[in-house]
Parts: structure tokens; C-alpha cells; sequence
């Protein structure tokens, strides 16, 4: 019988409001689903490689305190070379000052040796963004996981939305075979099997629109995890088994201690990466128009020493050099006056993190106060409309009532449970989204 059917279909889809602990939220193939999405997911790959180019920018700003060595070398031919003639033994001889081959070959070394901080600043500004771009990567992979979870729970529980759907075609579509069959005894009319038949359509459409979404959601986790066909066959079984945890969604109290919220969300700890980041920019502006102090040598051969200009002879120079900025058309005022704004814009955007996760945990605390009420008031209903199918099974056995009116009720039962179904999924999501705001991984 159809209402023993129903009444199956009612206790697998009231098994979702059932507590379970932390472990079973995450099942172990939607665990699988995030360690795909984890080594495929192009954005992250990406940011991977970009987090390695900033370190090795740090590298490169420690190099500045390094020495550098090249080698070098020229030649040039010149001609005519001044020279002067004398005579010697009653013969003239010319004695050039300079050759006309000119070489020189040496290998020099530079070195700073002392730059009043300017190169530790430069490191730690690179490391503030490598910092910046690591906390970046954590807010997309975070995101990432939260997105594979949504989408594989969506996938079930659009598919538990369709085989309620298909309860209710099956009993629309049963009104309207006994209202054909009852027309044609002369005990019915053709409006109404033809509005039965409207509703066997608009049910049809329903579960047209619900197979639409649940292939947009497949697309979707393909996307994520770049798994073509990802195992999604268990996913319906969530609502089954009563795992999702919708019972245990519960508002956030904001009126207690929020530090540890504001710890660990990635959002407010990325807005104080970038705060660190524009006050090291600061410093970085104030050691620009510092002084340096820098070594310099060379040795190697050339060719151009008296009396002998034209053979190459070793040599080697070295000294000590100072560098002071004097006037830069007030470049350094203004750079820092830029660093500055910056860094009151860095410290207003960590204000503004933390009144958005306020008010997004508000805003969750209101929608998982209002879907736990609107679950409460369907619980209701569909106890109503389980009264209302004993009522009609009672009055058909005594001959008061029809088969129609029974089947119809029973439509309401499934109605009811695939609205009760919605709002469990609603707070499941909720959960979801309040763990992340919070900071909390899957």
C-alpha cells in the first residue's frame, strides 16, 4: 500500500535531523573529493608557484649585501698615438706615450658593506608578501573545500529530492488513471481528469528543474576537483543515514568572546598580513634616502705604462666609496606620505574585516534561527498531514471517503517531507558557512 510506502520515505528523510559527531559530517569519499580538488584545482596551483617566485624574490633582495664579481676586458686600436723623436747615436728614435693597441682585462669585486638597514628592510618587505600570498592560498583552499562539501551535499540532497519527486508523480499520475477510468463509468468528470493531469505536468517540470540542478551541481564538483566523473553515488546516502548534522547547526553567541572567531578567520588574519606588510612598506621608505658605504677592487692586465706602452702589465686598484643622497625633488617625502596613506587604508580595511565577520555571523545567526523555526513548523506540518492520511485510510475502510481524496493525501505527506528535507539541507549549509567564517577546516 502506498501510505506504507510514504511512511518509509518519512523516516529515511526525518533520519537527517539526527545528531552525529565532527568525524561524521565529513565522509570518507567527500575526504577524497577535497584531496582531489586539493592537487588539481588550477587558482591553487597557480598561487603555489606565485608563493615560490616571492620567496625566491626574498633571496634576491638578501643578495644586495652579497659582493659581485665580473669579469671584464676591452681593446681598442688607436691611431695616430702622440710620440715624441730624439736623436740617439746620431739616429732618430720615437718614443710613443701611449699604444696603439690598447688592453685591459682585469676581474673586479663590489661589495656594500654597510647600507643603515636598507637591505633588511627590503627582505622583510619581501617576506610580508610572501606572507600575504601564503595566507591567500590558505583563503582559496579553505573556500575550495568549503565549495566540494556544498556542492557533494547538494548533490544529495537533490537526489533524495528526486525520488520524493518521482512518489509524488507516481501518486498524481495514479489519480489520474482511476479519474479516467471512473470518466469513463460515468462517475467523474473530463476537468477533472484533466486537472489531475496539470498536476502530473507541474510535478514533471518540478523534477525537470531538480534534474537540471543536480547535473549543474556535477558540473560544478568536476570543476573543483578536475575529476571528469567524480564519485558522487554515496552522496545521496547522507540523507539516509542521518549524518549531515543539521540538528547540531546552532547561532554563534557574539555576545561572549569573539577573539577566537577573529583569530581564526582567514579573511581578518589576511587584512592583518597586509597591515604588517604597510608597515614595513614605512620602513622601507624611511631607510631610502640613507647613505651606503661600499668596497670596490679590481686586478688584472693592461698595457699603456712608460717606457713600454705597448706590453701588458699586471695591476690592481682598490678603495673604499660613500654614497649620500643629498636631493631627490622631495621623491622620499612623497613616497613616504604614499606609505603612510597606505597604511591607514591597511589599518581601516582590518576594522572592516572585523565588522564584516561580525555582521556575516549575524546574518548566519538569523538564518539558522529562522530555518530552525520554519523545520520546527514543518515538523507540524507534516505531522498534520500524517493525521490527515489516517483520517482518510479510517473514513475509506468505512465507505465516506474516495481513492482520490486518500491518494491526495498522501501527496501531501511526500510535499511535506520534501519541504522539511529543503530546510535540513538549508541548516546543513549553515553549518558549513558558520565553520568557515569561524576558521575551522573540513
Amino acid at each position: 500500500m502506498k501510505s506504507k510506502r510514504l511512511i518509509v520515505i518519512a523516516m529515511l528523510v526525518a533520519g537527517v535531523a539526527q545528531a552525529q559527531t565532527q568525524s561524521a559530517l565529513i565522509p570518507d569519499d567527500l575526504r577524497a573529493l577535497v584531496q582531489q580538488a586539493n592537487a588539481n584545482y588550477p587558482v591553487l596551483k597557480q598561487q603555489q608557484e606565485q608563493i615560490k617566485a616571492g620567496e625566491l624574490r626574498v633571496d634576491i633582495a638578501r643578495t644586495a649585501m652579497r659582493p659581485n664579481v665580473s669579469l671584464n676586458g676591452s681593446y681598442s686600436y688607436i691611431t695616430p698615438v702622440p710620440q715624441v723623436t730624439f736623436p740617439i747615436n746620431g739616429q732618430e728614435a720615437n718614443l710613443k706615450l701611449a699604444p696603439n693597441n690598447n688592453i685591459n682585462a682585469n676581474v673586479s669585486v663590489g661589495q656594500t658593506i654597510y647600507d643603515f638597514g636598507r637591505t633588511n628592510a627590503a627582505v622583510r618587505q619581501a617576506t610580508d608578501n610572501v606572507q600575504v600570498l601564503r595566507r591567500s592560498l590558505e583563503i582559496t583552499q579553505q573556500t575550495l573545500d568549503f565549495q566540494v562539501a556544498a556542492a557533494y551535499f547538494g548533490i544529495g540532497y537533490l537526489q533524495r529530492s528526486l525520488i520524493v519527486q518521482d512518489s509524488v508523480i507516481n501518486t498524481a499520475g495514479a489519480n489520474v488513471r482511476l479519474l479516467t477510468t471512473r470518466l469513463q463509468n460515468g462517475d467523474a468528470l473530463e476537468y477533472d481528469v484533466l486537472t489531475q493531469a496539470v498536476r502530473v505536468k507541474v510535478a514533471q517540470n518540478r523534477k525537470i528543474e531538480i534534474q537540471n540542478q543536480l547535473d549543474r551541481q556535477i558540473a560544478l564538483l568536476a570543476y573543483l576537483t578536475g575529476n571528469t566523473n567524480p564519485d558522487v553515488s554515496r552522496a545521496v546516502n547522507q540523507f539516509n543515514l542521518g549524518v549531515t548534522g543539521n540538528a547540531t547547526a546552532q547561532p554563534f553567541n557574539l555576545d561572549g568572546n569573539i577573539q577566537p572567531a577573529l583569530a581564526g578567520n582567514k579573511d581578518v588574519l589576511l587584512a592583518q598580513d597586509r597591515l604588517r606588510a604597510a608597515e614595513t612598506e614605512i620602513l622601507v621608505n624611511n631607510r631610502a634616502g640613507q647613505p651606503s658605504i661600499g668596497f670596490s677592487g679590481q686586478g688584472g692586465y693592461k698595457n699603456g705604462y712608460p717606457l713600454n706602452v705597448e706590453q701588458p702589465r699586471a695591476n690592481m686598484a682598490a678603495g673604499v666609496s660613500v654614497v649620500a643622497p643629498l636631493y631627490a625633488g622631495k621623491r622620499y617625502r612623497l613616497q613616504n606620505q604614499v606609505a603612510q596613506l597606505n597604511l591607514n587604508a591597511s589599518r581601516y580595511a582590518v576594522e572592516n574585516a572585523n565588522a564584516q565577520l561580525r555582521q556575516s555571523i549575524a546574518q548566519l545567526n538569523a538564518d539558522i534561527r529562522s530555518n530552525q523555526t520554519r523545520l520546527a513548523n514543518l515538523e507540524t506540518q507534516v505531522l498534520q498531514a500524517r493525521k490527515a492520511l489516517d483520517i482518510a485510510n479510517a473514513r475509506l475502510r468505512n465507505g465516506v471517503i474516495t481513492n482520490v481524496e486518500l491518494q491526495s493525501a498522501e501527496t501531501g505527506v511526500e510535499e511535506a517531507e520534501l519541504g522539511r528535507l529543503t530546510f535540513q539541507y538549508q541548516l546543513l549549509l549553515n553549518q558549513l558557512e558558520l565553520k568557515r567564517l569561524l576558521g575551522e577546516n573540513l
